[in-house]
């Protein structure tokens, strides 16, 4: 049993401490990348012993994952609620890359973005992302494909080529000096891409 001290006491929930550690950890991230990341600093903050962090994420390493793939599906999880707030299927695509550009903009997904493939690789990075935002994208673009508003062009080389417009622009907003101009602009030649391959 991992114990999560509680002021004088410690409640016995390895639930509390392992999200009491990863929400610590993307906080310290968040700041500084992974080399604000350390384990005593982290677990102080959290609240627990450092044995917990090793109990429920088996190193350092282990954590920083657990952050990037933490961020990943935070991105995917805003961007699918934000696709609800329309019935209309290209509006909900378009709000969810919107979603996805905004939270570029944000320090925890900026430092993730720039900093996962060396986490994680590169591979790993675009495999995880793949399996968040990238199954979103694919579901909705099939929809589109299904009500007849996109032209006849292969869906998988379509799903690919706009997603690495996605990331391209996500990865340019995060690496930008003025992220808030660079999203806007992104946000822009995005639509006009999409737009592009909209059956009329």
């Amino acid at each position: 049993m991992v114990y999560v001290k509680r002021g004088n006491r410690a409640k016995g929930t390895e639930t509390d401490g392992r999200g009491a550690v990863l929400a610590a950890a993307r906080e310290a991230f968040a700041r500084g990348g992974q080399v604000a990341v350390e384990v005593v600093p982290v677990c102080k903050a959290a609240g627990v012993t450092t044995g917990a962090l090793y109990h429920h994420f088996g190193n350092r390493n282990g954590l920083l994952r657990a952050i990037v793939e933490a961020v990943a599906e935070s991105v995917s999880t805003r961007a699918a609620e934000a696709m609800k707030a329309s019935d209309d299927d290209w509006a909900q695509l378009l709000a969810g890359v919107h979603c996805v550009l905004d939270c570029c903009t944000e320090d925890e997904v900026r430092m993730t973005y720039n900093e996962a493939p060396s986490i994680v690789g590169l591979d790993e990075w675009r495999r995880i992302e793949e399996s968040k935002t990238g199954v979103l994208l694919l579901a909705t673009l099939t929809r589109l494909r299904e009500a007849g508003l996109l032209a006849p062009w292969s869906l998988e080389l379509l799903a690919a080529m706009v997603k690495g417009a996605i990331v391209e622009g996500a990865m340019t907003i995060t690496r930008s000096p003025n992220p808030k101009k660079t999203r806007l602009e992104a946000g822009k030649l995005l639509d006009a891409l999409l737009d592009s391959v909209r059956r009329r």
